[in-house]
């Protein structure tokens, strides 16, 4: 089964909470059956067995953490909520670590491609690695070339002679892109065993039994638990309860401002159909996906202001490029809110969060780089 065979079937619903899909089908011309589809409509449920359990971590700077495992899987397949801490993001770190020191992987089954489909798959990490590995190759092959061109020009070659040569060199450069493209490895490979020397660190990361702890969390963004607990009935905790932990009884507007802009930006997206993942490594408050990490990149960079906010022409500049250079589109979103301080902050205290979020307005502005030598028609 191919990559994205397994990636359809794995990522298959956007949310933790499923729709009822396990309903008999129905026959229009038999009353039976529509007696019978009736009440197993109204008997199921697509509620969660059991809600996953949080922990808070932090006194400072509150960590809000996922420890089970199957937990962590469930947040990760069902809308890419969290993110791994020792991971780029989902959480890969226990099962690479087993691999790496032989715990649960036999290099000569994989070798033998007797492993399934699912164990197989190369983490993110790994992908990330080989693309490097890629790049580096095409721009050494790609400087082999450029040398060969020069020598022709240092030893006065034609327009002709040169021409032809650019075109050979272009050939070349795209068989060797397209040699590369078909070689990109979805499994492990013969390649990929080695020899592992288990240093004298390794120990403590086994048990009185010889195997790996779990010492790998999920970690969400305050704003992702107060949306798997509002908006979705996911989570143990209340929202009422979470909004305890976030803040003290006592907290005035201006403490609670910045938290519920970025949870209206949050929530807005994600209603929209949107994955919504932290973008802080681009500058931004947040990244757009489509569909989610493993299927393509985030389209868009999220900045999150106050509809009146006014910035130096230098702070849009610099993010602009960032985001530019990441192949992405800068979305500035502007919230306003509708109701007066004192209001908003006395529906938070009352827990009536519904009537809170609602009273902002979320509009958008695309930014983007005028370039003079691109941008000329």
């Amino acid at each position: 089964m191919s990559k994205g065979r397994v990636n359809q079937k794995r990522y298959k619903y956007p949310l933790p909470i499923h729709p009822v899909d396990d309903l008999p089908d129905l026959i229009l011309h038999n009353p039976i059956s529509w007696i019978y589809w009736t009440y197993r409509f109204f008997k199921s449920t697509n509620a969660l067995n059991k809600k996953i359990h949080v922990d808070f971590i932090g006194d400072t700077t509150l960590h809000i953490i996922v420890q089970d495992d199957e937990q962590m899987l469930y947040l990760w397949d069902n809308g890419f909520f969290g993110t791994g801490q020792f991971s780029r993001s989902e959480p890969t770190w226990r099962g690479r670590t087993e691999v790496k020191l032989g715990l649960n992987d036999d290099p000569r089954q994989i070798q033998s491609g007797t492993k399934n489909d699912a164990e197989n798959q190369l983490t993110l990490e790994k992908i990330t690695q080989q693309r490097r590995q890629q790049r580096s190759e095409f721009k050494k092959e790609r400087a082999r070339l450029e040398k060969e061109l020069l020598a022709l020009r240092k030893k006065g070659g034609q327009i002709d002679g040169e021409t032809i040569l650019l075109e050979k060199q272009r050939e070349s450069l795209r068989k060797f892109k397209l040699k590369q493209t078909e070689g990109t490895k979805t499994v492990a490979q013969p390649q990929d065993v080695y020899e592992f020397n288990p240093r004298n660190e390794d120990n403590d990361l086994l048990d009185e039994n010889g195997e790996l702890k779990q010492l790998e969390s999920l970690e969400l963004m305050p704003v992702e638990a107060l949306f798997l607990t509002f908006a979705l009935p996911v989570l143990e905790i209340s929202p009422a309860n979470l909004a305890g932990k976030l803040f003290q009884p006592g907290a005035k507007y201006e403490d609670i401002h910045s938290f519920v802009r970025s949870y209206v930006i949050y929530h807005h997206y994600r209603s929209h159909g949107w994955c919504v993942r932290s973008g802080i490594k681009f500058g931004c408050d947040y990244l757009l996906y489509k569909r989610g990490p493993p299927f393509q990149h985030a389209e868009f960079c999220v900045m999150g202001l106050d509809h009146d906010a006014s910035k130096d022409y230098t702070w849009y500049s610099s993010i602009a490029r960032v985001v530019g250079g990441a192949k992405k589109t800068f979305v500035l979103c502007y919230v306003e809110r509708l109701i007066p301080e004192k209001e908003a902050i006395a529906l938070w205290k009352s827990h009536k969060f519904t009537k809170l979020f609602n009273s902002y307005q979320v509009g958008e502005v695309l930014y983007r780089r005028w370039v003079p030598g691109r941008n000329r028609d």
